[in-house]
């Protein structure tokens, strides 16, 4: 039941546009905890003080990259 209520509500294109954008999303989010994890220093709260920042720039950069792939999928027509 699952499986073909899926098949008939999601398109072949958005489940390979999601496919696409994954692994982009994963890698910038990769890139930028390993850019502030570099910046820590030899404290516990320069750990905290970096994770934090991390996430909120992750979340961040996530939702403006999403908004602007959205913009060129629905320009493009997929």
């Amino acid at each position: 039941m699952f499986l073909s209520k899926l098949q008939a509500d999601i398109s072949v294109q958005h489940f390979l546009v999601g496919l696409v954008k994954a692994p982009v999303f994963a890698f910038i989010i990769a890139a930028i905890g390993c850019l502030e994890g570099f910046k820590v220093s030899g404290s516990a709260e320069s750990v905290g003080a970096h994770t934090t920042s991390s996430v909120v720039q992750s979340i961040f950069v996530v939702i403006v990259l999403d908004a602007v792939a959205a913009l060129f999928f629905m320009e493009m027509r997929w």
